[in-house]
């Protein structure tokens, strides 16, 4: 079994003992209060039985319930914070149906049994609180609660013998007063077990944690949205963002890392979707190359060269998205025309430096080393058989 499991069970075992122990008080001074808190302790073994059950079955997955049945905990909670409910009435009945108190036999005796009971239940209550907390499980903490407040209901039956033997009969409105707290405690747990079961979004504060996370990251440019929802003692995250990176290669590498940062920081998420997108695009860059006649000057009457390596220049076309509306912004000289080798791949690369987004030419480049390093680049390849570069730029606008 693993921690929480072990705790489920620890929890049975020590109500099976303090239900023994009050049996056995009850028996030795005929206090009909430590009676009552026995049968109230029965019902403390059904609920930690039922909390270890519910732990056990929680962490299994099956084909029809392939993310687990992490839910099955917030059920048992919700369960448990029935029983609180229930003891809490319980003592407001004994309070209301209580006769003065008569004498009880062995009195040293039971304050010192009382008094270890106390010690054991608030002992093991802290405990089971914390590995609650610690591993995100929302039914050991009902059930620590849940035993928190049978250590009140406890005080109060040692406070009504100290009492009694005093002449003071406070008892039973000490007892109404412990009811309301314990009642809180279990509205509380079941209010918290149905926002799970409803799917109630995680809370405002690690959500904000985790968007920070997101908004510090230079290459994020907006957290689109972002929630998650609790199953179980486990997380549940989604988020949608823009990134400042066209590739996606990158982007990928990008959240990968942001993903690891928050599992690391948060161990009780159990899985993190996260939906990416390059920023919105304005402007749409094309490179087509163009030849020249000796001595000219690069212009919109220019050919398309048939080559694509060996391109006296490349016309940079910039595309307004929201228009439609493209022009010629600049001529790049091409400084790798006369190279022997490689001279493709070179254009490719200073390409993608001038952040062109596509390229628009007539040759073939599919399966050489030009067509390779666009690929590689993220830069689109597109082919025409157009023959200036005017016409060029009037189809490229029509195509919005």
């Amino acid at each position: 079994m693993n921690s929480y499991s072990k705790v489920a069970a620890y929890s049975t075992l020590i109500n099976l003992v303090l239900t023994g122990l009050k049996y056995g008080l009850a028996e030795a001074s005929g206090s009909l209060a430590l009676r009552a808190d026995a049968i109230h302790s029965l019902g403390d073994v059904i609920s930690s039985a039922t909390i270890f059950v519910g732990i056990v079955i929680s962490s299994r997955k099956t084909r029809t319930f392939p993310e687990g049945l992490y839910k099955v905990e917030n059920l048992v909670a919700l369960l448990s914070s029935l029983f609180i409910l229930y003891a809490a009435f319980e003592i407001v009945f004994d309070a209301i149906g209580a006769s003065e108190p008569t004498a009880l036999a062995n009195v040293p005796l039971v304050v010192a049994g009382i008094t270890l009971i106390i010690v054991i239940t608030f002992a093991f209550s802290r405990y089971e609180l914390r590995v609650g907390i610690q591993v995100g499980s929302p039914s050991l903490v009902a059930d620590a609660k849940h035993i928190y407040s049978d250590l009140l209901s406890t005080v109060v039956i040692l406070a009504s013998v100290v009492g009694a033997q005093l002449g003071y009969y406070l008892d039973r409105y000490v007892a109404m007063f412990v009811a309301v707290l314990v009642a809180r405690a279990g509205f509380q747990i079941m209010i918290d077990a149905v926002k799970v079961l409803l799917d109630a979004t995680l809370d405002h504060a690690t959500l904000d944690e985790i968007r920070k996370i997101m908004e510090s990251h230079p290459d994020v440019s907006e957290v689109v949205s972002i929630g998650g929802r609790n199953s179980g003692r486990y997380r549940f995250v989604e988020m949608s963002l823009r990134m400042r990176t066209r590739l996606l290669r990158e982007a990928h590498q990008i959240v990968s890392h942001l993903e690891e940062e928050i599992l690391d920081r948060w161990a009780n998420i159990d899985k993190i979707l996260i939906h990416y997108e390059p920023d919105q695009i304005q402007t749409w860059r094309i490179a087509v190359p163009i030849d020249v006649e000796h001595d000219a000057k690069p212009s919109e009457q220019s050919i398309i060269s048939n080559h694509f390596g060996e391109a006296d220049f490349f016309a940079i076309l910039v595309k307004d998205m929201a228009t439609g509306h493209a022009h010629c912004e600049s001529y790049m000289e091409n400084p790798f025309q006369t190279l022997e080798r490689q001279k493709g791949v070179r254009v490719a690369e200073l390409l993608a430096e001038q952040g062109v987004d596509e390229v628009m030419c007539k040759a073939d480049l599919s399966g050489k080393g030009a067509g390779y390093a666009l690929e590689a680049l993220e830069i689109a390849l597109s082919r025409t058989e157009l023959t200036r570069l005017s016409e060029v730029i009037a189809e490229v606008s029509r195509e919005s």
